[in-house]
């Protein structure tokens, strides 16, 4: 009797399905996710500068939000303003129920993720490909100590979104754990059931720390990157302000579905937590949290 059977076509079909996930999430979650973000890391905080100056800079087509090709100023800011709307519509656009039924008819379940993934990443790309910066100087830190401790503050904006994933399960926020699961032959599941806690409004909240006290400590994070900066342009500020306005219009859709979809008991945790900056908890009489 043959120890190895051959494998039945329906066996060999789920390890090919098995092998592409693998290499899909991996490819996406380490290339995309790291690489791009890394890369908007230096974009937002004209990190650059030194490598595109340096012969390393015909290498890869370096940018950042203050460098790169000069056009007159109203081009510039209908073309900036254009790739803000793309990078917003994509987002919004995605994350509505609607929408999200009908992706996953096209989308296997455990690829949905990354391959929303994808998408916002290709938005994002575009957006830094095609960016104009319009150089006119808001304010400007001539200390180089100041100068520092700004860029630290805005690195540190990045950290705090991070840090804010890591809390509330950063593995299935970016399509890794949907594809172990589906390796696995686990049975896939939108939210973890016990770590990190999730009460029954159904949104993330640590027993303490950021998510305990904010509703959306990870935005904060961003508002942070992107408006603390020791040189402010036109164009940054443009980059900043649109990118603030979308994050504070998407909270409001984002929590009108939650209250939608879990009624009073995701009220209740809206009057008792902060929308974006952790601070502490206001009790109201007759709440539990």
């Amino acid at each position: 009797m043959n120890p190895f059977p051959e494998p039945t076509e329906e066996e060999s079909r789920l390890r090919r399905r098995k092998v592409f996930a693998f290499l899909y999430g991996s490819f996406i979650y380490i290339i995309g996710v790291w690489g791009i973000l890394l890369y908007t890391v230096g974009f937002v905080g004209n990190f650059f500068g030194p490598i595109i100056d340096s012969r390393f800079g015909a290498v890869f087509p370096w940018k950042s939000i203050d460098m790169g090709t000069i056009e007159p100023f109203w081009i510039a800011l209908s073309i900036d303003i254009g790739l803000l709307v793309i990078l917003g519509l994509q987002h919004s656009g995605m994350a509505r129920p609607t929408f999200k039924d009908w992706w996953t008819r096209l989308v296997p379940k455990h690829l949905e993720r990354s391959t929303y993934i994808v998408v916002a990443i290709a938005a994002l790309v575009l957006l830094q490909w095609q960016w104009r910066p319009i150089p006119t100087v808001i304010w400007h830190v001539e200390d180089p100590f100041w100068r520092q401790v700004l860029a630290w503050i805005s690195f540190g904006g990045w950290l705090t979104v991070l840090w804010a994933t890591i809390l509330v399960g950063h593995w299935k926020i970016f399509g890794v754990d949907q594809v172990i699961d589906f390796l696995e032959d686990r049975p896939y599941t939108k939210l973890p059931q016990t770590t990190p806690e999730y009460y029954k409004v159904g949104w993330p909240v640590t027993i303490r720390g950021l998510w305990y006290n904010a509703r959306h400590p990870d935005f904060l994070g961003f508002i942070i990157a992107f408006w603390v900066t020791p040189t402010m342009t036109i164009g940054h500020l443009l980059f900043a302000a649109g990118l603030t306005a979308y994050i504070m219009i998407g909270i409001y859709f984002l929590e009108r579905n939650l209250i939608n979809l879990w009624g009073s008991d995701y009220e209740e945790y809206v009057k008792t937590r902060s929308k974006i900056i952790p601070w502490f908890v206001r009790r109201v009489p007759g709440s539990e949290r």
